[in-house]
């Protein structure tokens, strides 16, 4: 064997081994996805009769309860059919190379009907929701896909696992049982509960299958970069976003210590373990001086409870002292808490407080600083939060886990207020008044025990889930009459462009406006405007426009004879697909057919253009081809054009993100919610508390706004935990 005949053995073997590698690793995964998934689907399927009977029992309506019986009823006869369905439609779709387009092109939306569109917005919220969940680990899935399609070792399409075509899985698969819209919705919620809201631990041991294997074992998604953007799925997008999260991803001043480091450094702190040398930065005096054994052992120094008594007595004036608590410091606390104990005995102030209850004082106090200067937290909200200074600092003293324990009750309140508080923009808000007064009742009662403050986070949770829910239903009919809006605006003004100078004849005018635009509708919202589907339906449509108009040339008539058959087969293919009716899609084709049998028979064959010379087949062949690329080549530079403005934003902009919104130099900043971004329109779309739509702006315009901070992201990370880090980035300066 000489050198070449090697070193193509060597290269054949290489190329076996990768295949049977790459085909090891697609079992893996489509064995990992069924097992998670089947565990899934049988849980939903066990426990489907007792929640909807619950529901059923708990109605509001006779109505709403024989809804939840009849779907009682389906659910136990259809059951097995769903589970068995499910997996087959699943695993057809994951090995076939056309990914989930088979579920689109079967499922088209219709004007006539809205039950698609309510399907449609019912997938969309259940794969926002779950973006939001496990977003992360289902971008890292889909770079490893992607990665492996570059390297010409695709095992199915990137999108093939996310949650919005498993969504469509479940849609196909309950499809053609013969229930209303209503009934289906609730198998839809069914679902999200129990199997679409639970694939994280999916995605994380897909994802392992690929580390394991050496597939970017590391991945690191940062702000999109204008190279990245050709990967932006060009639709109508209403992700969610991934929210911070204080361990993996913390904000750009936090030292990223673990919580162990944390608590160590405080509690030798607190504890007079460790003091801060150094003067780089400037520290309260009890940082900087050590602890002497008269500190330790009290001496001369006023007891803890007496100091906590005073704070007791600054706390209860702090509710009759609104405008001002939020401006008292360390320094000012401390005095008032001399000049209290000072009353206490007379006027006399014969001790000091101790350095220990001293740093407590102070560490609470920078921690109070750094929310206040946390750019991430509304003004209206800061006010609120710094009323419990005090009530925190108490809790420092006496409570040596608040900050050990994440789910302390004092640093999830201040949590829990932040997160309440970021769609509130006036102090006359309801929903302030009611954060206001749970504010006050901590005031009012807290003493040492935490019980006010576990009562708060009650409060708190419960306020924060009823807005929710009174938020919710607005927000989707909201995003449902945007994207249907923005759909209808695109093709009317895709429709004007084409039928511009066009007679389109009355007998055949549905067709055109009614049941044709329905089907441009239906390409738009699910393949988006560059996809092969809308050029598609565009082409077809002036081809139609084009054959039905009066024949006054030899060639008009040519064409029409030509086409006009293999036309019609084409539109009634096409509209066939749709969930239009068919009866009403017959009659329009007929009308057709009879309008195109007319032309020809009335044509007077003596017909020429205006030389007198024929136009040649071959000159029509060239024109449509011409027209076709023009076409392609605008809606191009509109995608990228919009690509480029969307590649300004930080991946970080998604729905569900809250931002202080820059509203005009004479105007107050609104803080509002991105609800909606239209990718191909490069507009997001932004909500109030209610979910209401207040304003629209050009991404980049927006990411101008960013970048000159006159608009900004509104706190979505811990607020204490921030605070926190704050003070430990100074300590360990």
């Amino acid at each position: 064997m000489d050198l070449s005949q090697e070193k193509t053995a060597i290269s054949t073997n290489e190329s076996e081994a990768m295949a049977s590698k790459f085909s090891e690793i697609t079992d893996n995964v489509f064995t990992c996805a069924n097992e998670h998934l089947m565990i899934l689907m049988n849980h939903m399927v066990s426990t489907a009769d007792g929640k909807l009977f619950d529901s059923a029992e708990k109605a509001q309506s006779d109505e709403e309860q024989m809804k939840y019986m009849d779907c009682t009823r389906i659910f136990r006869t259809e059951k097995n059919d769903i589970s068995r369905l499910f997996f087959i439609n699943l695993n057809q779709s994951l090995s076939s190379t056309a990914g989930n387009s088979e579920f689109a092109d079967n499922q088209e939306l219709s004007l006539v009907a809205h039950d698609e569109m309510e399907e449609m917005v019912a997938i969309t919220t259940m794969h926002a929701k779950a973006m939001s969940l496990y977003g992360e680990e289902v971008n890292h899935l889909e770079a490893r896909l992607e990665y492996l399609e570059i390297m010409c070792q695709p095992i199915f399409e990137k999108d093939a696992l996310d949650p919005k075509h498993i969504c469509e899985v479940f849609q196909k698969t309950i499809e053609n049982l013969e229930i209303a819209i209503e009934a289906k919705l609730i198998f839809y919620k069914l679902f999200d509960e129990e199997v679409c809201s639970k694939l994280g631990v999916m995605y994380k041991a897909i994802n392992q299958i690929f580390i394991d294997n050496g597939i970017m074992p590391e991945i690191v998604l940062k702000t999109t970069k204008p190279e990245d953007v050709e990967h932006l799925e060009d639709e109508v997008s209403s992700q969610v976003a991934s929210y911070y999260d204080p361990e993996e991803n913390v904000a750009s001043d936090f030292i990223p210590r673990t919580k162990n480091d944390i608590s160590r450094i405080v509690n030798e702190f607190m504890s007079g373990d460790m003091t801060i040398t150094g003067d780089e930065i400037e520290l309260p005096a009890s940082f900087l001086r050590a602890p002497t054994q008269q500190d330790l052992d009290g001496k001369n120094c006023y007891e803890r409870k007496d100091v906590l008594k005073a704070l007791s007595h600054l706390q209860h004036k702090i509710t009759s002292l609104q405008d001002t608590a939020d401006c008292l410091t360390s320094d000012q606390i401390k005095q008032e808490l001399l000049d209290d104990i000072s009353k206490e005995n007379g006027g006399i102030v014969d001790k000091q407080v101790n350095l220990l209850d001293e740093r407590s004082i102070d560490f609470v106090g920078m921690m109070f600083d750094a929310i206040t200067s946390d750019e991430t937290v509304s003004e209206i909200m800061t006010g609120l939060i710094q009323q419990l200074h005090v009530p925190v600092i108490k809790v420092a003293m006496s409570d040596a886990s608040l900050f050990e324990d994440e789910q302390h009750p004092a640093r999830v309140t201040v949590d829990l207020l932040t997160q309440a508080g970021k769609g509130i923009n006036q102090e006359s808000d309801r929903l302030y008044q009611e954060l206001e007064n749970i504010v006050d009742d901590i005031l009012d009662e807290f003493d040492i025990d935490v019980d006010e403050f576990e009562k708060a986070v009650d409060k708190l949770e419960d306020i924060i889930n009823k807005e929710e829910q009174l938020t919710k239903e607005t927000e989707q009919q909201q995003q449902k009459q945007i994207l249907q809006e923005h759909a209808r605006n695109i093709v009317i003004t895709q429709l004007k462009m084409v039928s511009c100078e066009k007679q389109i004849p009355n007998k055949v005018r549905p067709l055109i406006l009614k049941h044709w635009s329905t089907l441009m509708l239906n390409r738009y919202i699910r393949h988006g405007r560059s996809s092969e589907q809308w050029v598609q339906a565009v082409l077809l449509l002036k081809l139609l426009l084009k054959c039905m108009q009066p024949i006054r040339y030899q060639s008009q008539l040519k064409m029409v004879e030509n086409n006009h058959l293999a036309l019609l087969e084409a539109v009634n293919d096409e509209l066939y697909q749709t969930q239009q009716d068919k009866n009403d899609i017959a009659e329009q084709i007929s009308a057709l057919k009879e309008h195109f049998v007319q032309m020809l028979d009335d044509c007077n064959l003596t017909i020429v253009d205006d030389n007198n010379n024929e136009i040649s087949t071959e000159d029509l062949v060239a024109e449509s081809t011409e027209n076709t690329e023009e076409e392609l080549q605008r809606i191009q530079q509109q995608t990228d054009l919009a690509k480029e403005k969307i590649a300004q934003l930080s991946s970080a902009t998604k729905p569900g993100v809250w931002y202080e919104i820059y509203n005009g130099e004479d105007k107050a900043v609104r803080r509002l919610k991105l609800s909606v971004i239209l990718t191909d329109a490069a507009q997001l779309i932004f909500v109030d508390r209610r979910g209401i739509k207040v304003i629209e702006k050009d991404a980049d315009v927006f990411a101008k706004e960013l970048e000159e901070n006159r608009s900004r992201v509104l706190a979505d990370h811990s607020t204490f935990d921030h605070a926190l880090g704050k003070v430990i980035t100074a300590l360990a300066a």
